[in-house]
């Protein structure tokens, strides 16, 4: 008798983007007309944008076309890096001229090409031949795209943290919830991920009781109140929670080893989407 085995390989992260047909691109700087795949290129990675918001945030911060670079597949925009050059203040009437990196982001369709890499390589080159003596950005926490960052030697100099008092935070709850409809329209890896997940879930804070939503036929709904059998249930307290769904302020394995939050209930997987859910990060 033959005998066959089934050998599966689960391939690396790695090893997937190796696999993948190789793209080619061009980098150019911005030109008009530009900005109608810009705004819809950062509607998917930073929410809703438009080509006015665009035009208004570069007559504000002075940006011309050279300051911004364009990574472009067959003909069409897919991924941006701009520069912004101001004065960094370092205290004491003392500045230094800085080429502040923001829009880094590439569609969700091009990534992991080395796209946004040959824009900053470029972006950078220009502002050191600029006379600025360095390059900052601010950018959230835990977040894919500190990989980029760190590999062109850019170092956490964090010296502040933002601090809010909420009067009303089930109201804050709910603009949250419409915040991820927003967010969801514009994200095709979301819409892929939560294709066919029909959960409800509870939020028990220990300030406010239990706050609940649920997603269904596409789109994140507020519930008045808890459901009798929810799918997940979540406890925890305000200043977690929302350390976790701003920015990745706190990750899950610090938060459950110090004790201020626990899973009550949920499968596995659905926890796993929750977790993607809530901190809005789809990338592998």
């Amino acid at each position: 008798m033959l005998d066959l085995t089934l050998r599966i390989k689960r391939f690396t992260l790695k090893e997937k983007h190796r696999l993948e047909k190789p793209v080619k691109y061009t980098v150019r700087n911005y030109k008009k007309g530009d900005e109608m795949h810009i705004a819809r290129i950062y509607s998917e990675c930073f929410g809703p944008a438009t080509p006015r918001r665009l035009k208004k945030w570069h007559r504000l911060h002075g940006t011309l076309p050279e300051h911004v670079f364009i990574g472009v597949v067959d003909g069409k925009p897919v991924s941006s890096v701009e520069f912004v050059f101001k004065q960094l203040h370092l205290g004491e009437g003392v500045y230094l001229k800085t080429g502040g990196i923001s829009g880094v982001c590439t569609d969700s369709d091009y990534r992991h090409k080395g796209i946004v890499t040959s824009l900053m390589k470029a972006g950078l080159n220009y502002t050191e031949n600029s006379g600025a003596s360095n390059s900052s950005l601010y950018t959230g926490l835990n977040i894919p795209a500190h990989r980029i960052y760190s590999r062109f030697g850019f170092v956490d100099i964090m010296t502040r943290r933002t601090y809010i008092k909420y009067f009303d935070y089930p109201f804050v709850f709910a603009r949250w919830i419409r915040m991820l409809n927003r967010q969801l329209k514009d994200s095709k890896i979301a819409t892929r991920k939560l294709q066919g997940w029909q959960k409800s879930v509870i939020i028990e804070l220990k300030e406010v009781g239990p706050l609940a939503f649920r997603f269904r036929k596409g789109r994140f709904q507020k519930l008045k109140k808890p459901p009798k059998k929810p799918d997940i249930v979540l406890s925890t307290d305000i200043q977690t929670f929302t350390h976790i769904i701003r920015e990745g302020v706190m990750d899950w394995e610090q938060a459950a080893k110090t004790k201020r939050l626990a899973w009550k209930q949920g499968e596995t997987a659905d926890i796993e989407m929750l977790k993607r859910i809530l901190r809005w990060m789809w990338d592998e």
